[in-house]
């Protein structure tokens, strides 16, 4: 676990672009791969690159569907606008932990967002 270790000190110093190169390298190497690309997606959304970590999201997703990664996934489609895809993943999210309060407060706060007609 080198390159996952030595990505999360970097992290730990909020050097997000460095954290990026060795999460990526640690990903290939298949050094805790989905903890990997989901860290790297995370350090995107840090730089406010969501539609960066979209993709990488979902390959983490591929690898290990956590509630987390579903959740962080929407948060980012929420950032890009798209509230659709966003509702959706984040009841994905809250489908695997429905004691996320955070995650209910998301939703909750997308469908207000829609109108409603009588």
């Amino acid at each position: 676990m080198e390159y996952f270790q030595k990505a999360n000190a970097i992290y730990n110093t909020k050097d997000y672009s460095r954290a990026i190169a060795l999460y990526k390298k640690a990903a290939e190497m298949k050094d805790n791969e989905a903890s990997a690309l989901y860290n790297t997606a995370v350090c995107f959304i840090h730089l406010k690159k969501y539609e960066m970590a979209i993709p990488i999201f979902h390959s983490a997703i591929s690898i290990r569907p956590e509630s987390k990664y579903y959740f962080n996934l929407a948060y980012c489609y929420a950032m890009c606008v798209n509230k659709q895809k966003a509702l959706y993943y984040f009841n994905v999210a809250w489908t695997l932990n429905n004691e996320d309060e955070d995650c209910e407060k998301a939703i909750n706060l997308l469908l207000k967002s829609y109108k409603i007609t009588p």
